[in-house]
C-alpha cells in the first residue's frame, strides 16, 4: 500500500482521536468558576432554578439542597444540555450564601484577578496568544490540504479534506477561547454591563474577572432583587431581607437594617396597590398607614432589595458598555430603558393628566419623569424629576430617589455627548 495513503489514514485517525478525547473534556472556563458552588439560574422565560452546580462537558446538572415532590415524583437535580445553553438569561452567585472553604477558594480567585502572579499572567498571556493564532493555524492546514489534493498521487479525497479541517478546529478550539483585546484591557477593571432582559436594558456595575466567546463573568455586583414582604395583622417586629417590619393598628413602619440602599417601590392593600418610590439608606425609617380592619394575608411591601452577588451573563444579551472607576449608588435601582420606544403612551397620558390638575403631586411627577427615562427622553425625564423635587417633602423619601434619578441622568446625558 502506498505511504502516502498509510499517512493519510494514520493523521486521521490520531486527529479523530485527540479531538474526540479533547471534545470529552471540553468546559466553558467562566462557567467552571461557578462549578460546586450554590448558584440560582435564571432562564429567558423567568423560570428560577436553584441548586449547587455540576459543570460536564454536555450540559449543567443543579443538584437541589432538598428533594422536590411534584405530583408524580420526587425530583434531586434540574438538567440542562449543553444545546440548550441559549435559554441561559443569567446565573447568580449570591456571597451571602457562600461560607467555609469555598468562600475562602472565592476569595483567593478574587484576589487573583486583582493582583495576577506570574504563573497566572504567563497562563493568560500565552492562551490568548494561542487564540489569535488559531485562525491562521487552521487556514495553513486548508492551504496543506488543498495542496495535496493537486498533487499528481493525491490521496486526501474532498471528503477527507473536510474532516482534517474540521479535526484542527476542534483541537485548536480546545486550548481556549477567543481572545479579545479590547475586554481583556479591562479584566480585573470595574465596569458598566449592559444587560437586555425582556425588551429592556438595564445597567449595572461590578469587576470583570473573566470571559471567553460565550459569556461574561462579572464579581462584587451590587444587584437590586425584587422582594415581596407581606405584613401580619399585628406585629412588634419582624425581620426579613434586611428590612424591619412593625404594625401596630393602623401604623406600619419599614426600617431598612442592610448596608446597602432599600427601594420601597409600592404598599399593596387587598387590591389597591399605593406607588411609593422611596430610597432607604441604612437605619433609614418609614411610617406608612394601613387602613385599619384590613386583613392579615392582604398587606405587603414590594421593594428591591441589594444582594451583592458574582454573575454570569451570556454574551448574546450582555455587553460592557463602559469602564467605572468606582461603585455608584445612583446606579443600582436603575429602571432600565426600553428597547420598543413606542411603549407606555397610556399610563404617560395618565400621568400628564393628574399633573394638569395638580402640578404640585411629587408622586405622579417622579413616576412620570422615569417613564420618560425608559423611552431615552432624558431632557423630558429631567424636567418632571425636577418638579417633583421642587414637592420632595410630599415624596416619601423626602426626594432621595428623585435626586439620585437626577444624577443618573446627567451622567447618562454626559456618556452620550461623550459618545456623539
Amino acid at each position: 500500500m502506498d505511504s502516502t495513503l498509510w499517512i493519510t489514514l494514520v493523521v486521521l485517525l490520531g486527529g479523530g482521536l485527540i479531538s474526540g478525547y479533547l471534545k470529552g473534556r471540553q468546559k466553558d472556563r467562566v462557567l467552571q468558576d461557578f462549578h460546586g458552588y450554590h448558584v440560582t439560574m435564571e432562564l429567558v422565560d423567568g423560570r428560577l432554578i436553584w441548586g449547587d452546580m455540576r459543570l460536564h462537558p454536555t450540559g449543567i446538572e443543579l443538584v437541589y439542597k432538598s428533594d422536590v415532590q411534584d405530583e408524580h415524583h420526587i425530583e434531586t437535580s434540574y438538567i440542562l444540555y449543553r444545546d440548550e445553553f441559549q435559554r441561559i438569561q443569567a446565573i447568580y452567585r449570591y456571597l451571602d450564601e457562600i461560607n467555609g472553604k469555598q468562600w475562602e477558594k472565592r476569595q483567593r480567585e478574587h484576589d487573583r484577578t486583582f493582583h495576577p502572579g506570574l504563573w497566572r499572567r504567563f497562563q493568560r498571556h500565552s492562551r490568548n496568544f494561542v487564540n489569535t493564532v488559531s485562525d491562521s493555524v487552521s487556514q495553513a492546514i486548508g492551504i496543506l490540504a488543498g495542496y495535496a489534493q493537486t498533487t499528481p498521487k493525491r490521496r486526501i479525497s474532498a471528503g477527507s479534506d473536510a474532516y482534517l479541517s474540521k479535526v484542527s478546529e476542534s483541537i485548536i478550539g480546545y486550548v481556549g477561547t477567543k481572545y479579545d483585546p479590547l475586554l481583556e484591557r479591562y479584566v480585573g477593571t470595574k465596569v458598566v454591563v449592559e444587560v437586555t432582559e425582556g425588551g429592556t436594558v438595564h445597567e449595572h456595575i461590578g469587576i470583570l474577572r473573566d470571559y471567553t466567546a460565550d459569556y461574561l463573568e462579572m464579581l462584587d455586583v451590587q444587584y437590586p432583587k425584587q422582594a415581596v414582604l407581606a405584613v401580619e395583622q399585628e406585629e412588634e417586629c419582624r425581620e426579613a431581607e434586611n428590612v424591619r417590619l412593625a404594625r401596630l393598628g393602623d401604623s406600619l413602619s419599614v426600617t431598612n437594617i442592610g448596608d446597602s440602599s432599600l427601594l420601597i417601590e409600592r404598599l399593596r392593600v387587598g387590591d389597591e396597590a399605593t406607588a411609593l418610590n422611596a430610597v432607604l439608606d441604612k437605619n433609614d425609617t418609614l411610617q406608612l398607614h394601613v387602613p385599619a380592619g384590613t386583613k392579615e394575608s392582604s398587606v405587603a411591601i414590594e421593594a428591591k432589595v441589594v444582594r451583592q452577588l458574582d454573575w454570569i451573563l451570556p454574551r448574546a444579551h450582555a455587553l460592557i458598555r463602559h469602564k467605572a472607576e468606582r461603585y455608584d449608588p445612583d446606579y443600582v435601582f436603575d429602571i432600565g430603558r426600553l428597547v420598543a420606544r413606542d411603549r407606555l403612551t397610556a399610563e404617560e397620558e395618565r400621568y400628564l393628566g393628574v399633573l394638569r390638575e395638580n402640578p404640585n403631586d411629587a408622586s405622579s411627577a417622579l413616576e412620570l419623569g422615569q417613564l420618560l427615562f425608559q423611552r431615552g427622553r432624558l431632557a423630558e425625564a429631567e424636567r418632571w424629576l425636577r418638579q417633583a423635587m421642587k414637592n420632595s417633602e410630599r415624596l416619601p423619601d423626602g426626594g432621595k430617589l428623585a435626586a439620585r434619578q437626577l444624577r443618573y441622568i446627567a451622567q447618562k446625558r454626559t456618556g452620550q455627548g461623550q459618545a456623539a
